[in-house]
């Protein structure tokens, strides 16, 4: 399993960046962005997030898998995007009721909103 170190350094390789670069980029001595790949330096998340803009990737790409998988509860996931969907049409229909007369917004239009 690669560390988040040894990531950072295949993908600067990948694009080509030196080390020189990436710590100018980063507004960091060379030396200090050279501890960062080795591990000997710990990042923090917003640390990682700008080095992978430079890199032009996800961060998730960096950081380590987490240790208890990616189990999503689909029940609860679609639950709650129904009751998001509820909140955006009630407030869509509520905009509505405000809008000026010279507004015409047709029920259809709201109708095919609506999430059940």
């Amino acid at each position: 399993m690669d560390s988040i170190g040894e990531k950072i350094r295949i993908q600067r390789l990948t694009k080509n960046y030196s080390q020189q670069y990436m710590s100018f980029m980063l507004d960091i001595s060379q030396a200090a962005y050279s501890n960062l790949e080795r591990n000997e330096t710990d990042l923090t998340i917003k640390r990682i997030y700008e080095i992978a803009e430079i890199l032009e990737i996800s961060p998730f790409i960096l950081l380590p898998k987490p240790k208890f998988g990616t189990y999503i509860n689909y029940h609860n996931f679609m639950l709650t995007i129904r009751k998001i969907g509820r909140f955006w049409s009630d407030a869509i229909k509520r905009k509505k009721e405000n809008l000026p007369e010279h507004i015409n917004v047709y029920n259809s239009d709201i109708e095919k909103l609506n999430i059940e």
